[in-house]
């Protein structure tokens, strides 16, 4: 840990620098995962010709260990040089819901840099829970916790939100969560048709926000240039919700996820397999 702390107070163009180096190795010699990036694509974006999507698989790589060393700055990046480097939209929407003493989750996709936007959100002032998977090797869960609980970021596993939500729900604050994570169980999964296939999506954020009654906000990450980024948050829904479908929150969200996806595409993590799960193997759920 005190290693990767040292190397976090390098300066950022430094630690970019490093970032050439490894994607020359990843994307050049490794090949890493290069097959799944481009068979991603290839399903995601059929018009497109093989020079435009290799393009766009060589852009995603080089975000792809920029947002290694990004993260690795967060561990010790001044709070001026954050604010520096992510511009919040729409505050006041935010705002809003927390003056009013509620809780709101924040809906976002595994965009670069996802891992800045919940400190530019405390830095606010306002109190904020991410919901995180816990790894399994011991040493980086505690340095990904150290990231993620910095300027008093409160993080709470997967398996105990909804333990956490009844006995704290009560307390105004901020939920992020990456809600396009594929599901541990397509059989109670949310399908719908994203990027022309049938999809399974993570759905407990709607499930929580219906139980719960609390608002749900969108917040898209843009990136201006290397190492800045813009984080835009917009409505999805206000309880009550007894007047929407079970489901349209989850539809709505991926929606809005791939027309953002469409806007730069090389920002999304396409080197996990999208669509290794086919909806006619699991029966439609209930979601409720």
């Amino acid at each position: 840990m005190v290693f990767f702390r040292v190397l976090s107070l390098l300066p950022l163009s430094v630690l970019h620098g490093i970032s050439d180096f490894v994607f020359f190795l990843i994307y050049y010699v490794a090949r890493y995962r290069k097959k799944v990036v481009l068979d991603n694509l290839r399903q995601a974006f059929p018009e497109k010709t093989e020079t435009e999507r290799r393009k766009i698989a060589r852009s995603f790589y080089r975000n792809l260990t920029d947002l290694m060393v990004e993260t690795l700055k967060a561990l010790t990046m001044p709070e001026e040089e954050m604010r520096r480097r992510v511009k919040l939209k729409n505050y006041d929407i935010l705002e809003k819901h927390i003056r009013n003493g509620k809780v709101v989750f924040v809906m976002l996709g595994h965009q670069i840099n996802w891992e800045w936007v919940s400190h530019i959100i405390r830095l606010q002032g306002i109190p904020v829970d991410v919901i995180y998977k816990p790894l399994s090797n011991d040493f980086f869960e505690r340095f990904m916790l150290a990231i993620r609980s910095r300027f008093g970021i409160h993080p709470v596993s997967m398996y105990t939100i909804f333990r956490d939500m009844v006995s704290r729900r009560n307390e105004a604050r901020v939920i992020g969560t990456l809600a396009d994570q594929a599901p541990h169980h397509p059989d109670s999964a949310y399908w719908t048709t994203f990027f022309h296939q049938e999809t399974d999506f993570f759905n407990g954020t709607e499930k929580m926000a219906r139980k719960f009654q609390t608002p749900l906000l969108l917040g898209r990450i843009r990136k201006v240039r290397r190492g800045y980024y813009e984080f835009e948050l917009s409505p999805v829904a206000e309880p009550p919700y007894a007047g929407i479908p079970v489901g349209e929150l989850t539809e709505r969200y991926v929606r809005w996820l791939e027309d953002t996806l469409r806007e730069q595409p090389d920002t999304w993590l396409w080197s996990h397999k999208r669509w290794k799960h086919k909806r006619e193997e699991f029966p439609t759920p209930e979601l409720a």
